[in-house]
């Protein structure tokens, strides 16, 4: 047994009975408000964003039961706590001060939901709990595409589908993290609970293709790649992840270097997109002159997209047509929270990749450390077209601040072993 397969330190509930089904509980409830479920089961009904707040009340109840862990996920992880207290505190200077509070509440709640869930599981115990997660979304997906229109496409995009997700990026996102979660999953079991994680593999692939999301189905391929990879090189996970870093740089820069010369029509003309990014580059065109105004602040969490305000009519006149988000993590981090939450958020990625290599410098056994590498780069690469970042009601922002909670923790339980042995730790 290794610290990262030890929930650390141990804890003892009421009753592992009653812990299992805390964790059912707090999962069913995240397949609710994580995903798009609630409004796409009840679609156009107005009783969709009511359920949704009402969800979060067993979510609270479990963050309170387990207040301790909280307290150890907020010390594990303060740069999250610290840009969600801060998204709270922008309430005082947001254009839209009432918006912004409506909006923060479901943030608050999720994000400490999720410290929680980071102190209180193993290692993993959560990245099976997510792998389960994102297989249990393809399958409800798929019943929901089975059986509903509207998660068989939305328009603008009608022939696409998006199954419980309202945008398909949104849904090809959970595909690309059913293929990674599952294939992890598949090489923790044998026999039949290997073959279901095979099988979710599959139908994870399959729903990624239906998605038709270019994005995902781009960074799908690159962590699988890199998951197939570190099993090529074993024993070679660090010279394997920092390799990974390398050569994902390199091919933003060789990205970024096309779409700024004439040979990116042609190119991007062969997989039937232009080399706006879907109108996302004139997007972020529009919308960094704002970042600029409001650079150390922001503008109040969420208010820059307040529906009825200046900047969203502003947006919709150049565009023609009403966009909801900036489609890139950093912009939207920098309109919510400023420069002094990009720097929160910096620091926080920085936690969860320094924690990852110093776990696998000393524990031979890393299967978990890679995955989490893995998922890491994913939710990063993820935010350079879209935006999950401080999102209120999103399964990947939940599941980025549990994990680099959890790794965090096990970082520091293996320097205080070291410690504790009298070894020195570098």
């Amino acid at each position: 047994m290794t610290l990262a397969n030890v929930n650390i330190p141990s804890q003892q509930s009421a009753g592992l009975l009653f812990h299992h089904l805390i964790l059912a509980v707090g999962m069913v409830v995240m397949l609710m408000i994580g995903t798009d479920f609630i409004s796409i089961v009840l679609w156009q009904h107005p009783m969709a964003k009511k359920v949704e707040v009402i969800l979060l009340i067993p979510l609270l109840a479990i963050t309170l039961l387990y207040f301790k862990h909280f307290i150890r996920g907020v010390l594990a992880s303060p740069e999250i706590a610290l840009m969600v207290l801060f998204a709270v505190l922008s309430i005082v200077w947001s254009d839209y001060p009432r918006h912004t509070i409506q909006r923060c509440i479901p943030l608050v709640v999720t994000s400490a939901f999720a410290l929680a869930l980071g102190s209180m599981m193993s290692l993993r115990g959560l990245l099976l709990f997510i792998s389960i997660f994102f297989a249990a979304t393809m399958l409800l997906s798929l019943g929901a595409i089975i059986a509903l229109p509207q998660a068989r496409g939305i328009p603008p995009w009608d022939d696409v589908w998006n199954g419980i997700y309202v945008h398909k990026n949104g849904f090809g996102l959970a595909a690309a993290l059913g293929m990674v979660s599952c294939y992890y999953a598949s090489w923790q079991f044998t026999g039949r609970l290997k073959a279901v994680f095979v099988a979710g593999l599959v139908l994870s692939l399959f729903l990624l293709v239906m998605s038709q999301s270019r994005t995902s189905q781009i960074v799908a391929i690159l962590s699988m790649s890199a998951m197939l990879a570190s099993q090529i090189m074993p024993k070679r996970e660090t010279i394997w992840a920092i390799t990974y870093i390398l050569s994902s740089a390199f091919m933003v820069g060789v990205v970024t270097f096309i779409l700024a010369s004439p040979i990116a029509e042609p190119i991007f003309g062969l997989i039937g997109r232009k080399p706006t990014l879907s109108d996302r580059i004139p997007t972020w065109e529009l919308v960094w002159p704002f970042v600029t105004e409001r650079f150390w602040v922001g503008y109040g969490y969420a208010a820059h997209w307040y529906e009825e305000g200046t900047y969203a009519l502003y947006y919709a006149m150049k565009l023609e047509y009403p966009p909801h988000y900036s489609h890139n993590g950093l912009l939207e981090t920098f309109l919510n929270v400023g420069f002094v939450g990009v720097i929160l958020l910096f620091c926080a990625f920085f936690r969860l990749f320094f924690s990852v290599f110093y776990c696998m410098r000393y524990i031979p056994q890393r299967d978990a450390f890679v995955f989490v590498f893995v998922l890491g780069m994913l939710y990063f690469f993820s935010n350079i077209t879209e935006s999950s970042i401080l999102s209120r009601l999103s399964d990947s922002w939940m599941f980025f601040v549990a994990y680099g909670t959890k790794i965090s923790l096990v970082a520091k339980a293996l320097r205080r072993s070291a410690r504790l042995q009298g070894g020195s730790v570098v």
